[in-house]
């Protein structure tokens, strides 16, 4: 598992701090046709991912499919919190304090696959809604809801690759970088990062 940090004053929420930095400008160099979205349809666009990946946690065995689809998931949690300028880090920063890497979250998780993605779809589907809140003007905290749904997202997904004990971040960096080869200006837009 990646190590969250190696100095004695580390703290979790810097590091959460510069994985959603690291997101930004992957997705600022590599992604701008989400990126010039409205942010109503950048939070849409980010639950339809969601709900795509509900499906392919389904129909995925726990094994190399099942990590790539929660690998997919991490990214997009961190996308999506950039868009809702929602600081994951400062949200676990207490309960997360004393962790060293993302298999020690403290959380208890769905046990099994099944209860997981009961899970994920719930809180998927609670971003749904939000989103659907939002459409129709209702009267409803749509920002505090697809915030809280982000977040149940997230903790669900760190939480549960810790339990497969899949390395989130080295999967995450892995999948940043061939995303991006898959650009045809990558060779320039890699150096500017």
């Amino acid at each position: 598992m990646s190590k969250l940090g190696t100095e004695a004053h580390f703290v979790v929420a810097d590091f959460i701090y510069d994985l959603q930095l690291e997101q930004l400008r992957h997705d600022e160099r590599f992604h701008k046709d989400v990126v010039i979205l409205s942010l109503a349809d950048r939070v849409k666009h980010m639950a339809l991912h969601n709900a795509k990946y509900v499906a392919y946690f389904f129909e995925a065995n726990e094994g190399e499919r099942f990590a790539a689809v929660l690998t997919d998931a991490f990214i997009i949690t961190l996308a999506t919190a950039n868009t809702l300028n929602q600081d994951l880090g400062k949200a676990v920063a207490e309960e997360w304090a004393t962790i060293s890497s993302f298999a020690e979250v403290p959380l208890p998780q769905p046990e099994g696959q099944q209860a997981f993605i009961k899970a994920y779809a719930i809180a998927a589907g609670s971003l749904a809604k939000a989103c659907e809140s939002w459409d129709h003007l209702e009267m409803a905290p749509f920002n505090t809801m697809m915030r809280e749904s982000n977040l149940s997202l997230f903790k669900l997904v760190v939480g549960y690759s810790g339990a497969l004990k899949l390395d989130i971040v080295e999967s995450y960096r892995a999948r940043l970088r061939f995303i991006e080869r898959r650009s045809m200006f990558h060779r320039t837009l890699a150096k500017e990062g």
